[in-house]
């Protein structure tokens, strides 16, 4: 089984995982795709399912053959052990794989709008019910990783989302920022974002009624773009249906835009939301957040973890909303 290490410095948390290493990828060699239909038999039974009028799957929430962490019997996190006086517990959590479409060449930028509403109901879903999978779960995180760039092994259309039983360190810092926010000006951090996002125009990619896209004004990679809810909402677990319904088509639209500009770039796509025992009801706020990877973080980026750009948020807003437009 897998083990989480914590940094007796920093307290940040790692997985060590060597069974990872086995995971397949067909970048390597063509083979049986294992969430192609009537491949089914290739992954674990489903737990979860949308299905059309003719019974056939729409998306697959799987177990992941090859868990970063598992629920495996093993003690969780009240078992904790600290050898030397260094903490290290089980991997102890869930690890799904959530299959978004049955079209192998696909992806969320050319499926329609109603597939993406599929995707996203699936999210929710599992969302929900992996934080309650379990006592021990502290963070629940979901993400989609698009292009071999990203860290993706399969080709065909998926995210993942995973429960795990300790607060990430991006998470961990990110919470602490917030309630500083929130602290020093009595309002939501993102919440003033948007506002002052939307007054300008200048770096916003395109407002709905429910949610605003925009680049950050501190973008930390070309193209990057978040989707905020432009209500106060802490935590994923709360959208709601009509809100599922207008990110479908922001999504869809907006990295429709970004396929188009950039021609099927690789990205990350997460899911930014508080750890489930740490909603500040007034601080937080999620939304997705998506980072192309058009460069490679080098020696400064790694040991500085402050981003260096190429472009600025403003021209990439500026190309967006043009492709947005061409659609």
């Amino acid at each position: 089984m897998s083990e989480l290490r914590q940094d007796p410095v920093t307290r940040d948390w790692v997985i060590i995982n060597p069974k990872r290493a086995a995971r397949p990828h067909d970048h390597a060699a063509p083979e049986p795709c294992p969430f192609c239909p009537g491949n089914e038999a290739l992954t674990p039974k489903a737990t979860d399912l949308l299905v059309d009028p003719g019974g056939g799957w729409l998306v697959r929430a799987v177990p992941n053959r090859f868990p970063a962490l598992e629920m495996d019997g093993a003690e969780s996190q009240s078992h904790a052990t600290t050898p030397g006086g260094w903490h290290r517990i089980p991997g102890h959590g869930c690890h799904e794989v959530i299959v978004e479409t049955p079209e192998h060449d696909a992806s969320l930028a050319t499926v329609g709008e109603a597939q993406v509403r599929q995707v996203l109901e699936m999210y929710v879903r599992r969302f929900r019910a992996l934080a309650r999978a379990d006592e021990s779960v502290r963070q629940v995180v979901l993400f989609r990783n698009h292009g071999r760039r990203a860290g993706t092994s399969l080709t065909h259309p998926h995210s993942q989302i995973i429960a795990a039983p300790v607060v990430a360190p991006e998470t961990r810092w990110r919470l602490a920022e917030e309630q500083a926010f929130f602290e020093a000006n009595s309002r939501c951090g993102v919440c003033h974002v948007v506002e002052r996002e939307l007054e300008s125009g200048e770096r916003i990619v395109h407002a709905g009624a429910h949610f605003v896209t925009l680049a950050p004004y501190a973008s930390r990679v070309p193209y990057h773009f978040q989707i905020a809810p432009r209500r106060h909402c802490p935590t994923f677990s709360e959208v709601g249906v009509a809100e599922l319904d207008a990110l479908a088509g922001q999504l869809r639209a907006t990295l429709g835009a970004l396929h188009s500009a950039l021609g099927d770039p690789d990205y990350n796509l997460v899911v930014v939301t508080p750890p489930l025992d740490q909603v500040h009801r007034h601080a937080s706020h999620w939304f997705i957040d998506v980072l192309p990877r058009l460069t490679v973080p080098a020696g400064f980026e790694l040991g500085s973890r402050i981003g260096v750009n190429i472009q600025t948020p403003e021209r990439a807003a500026a190309e967006l909303r043009v492709h947005l437009a061409a659609a």
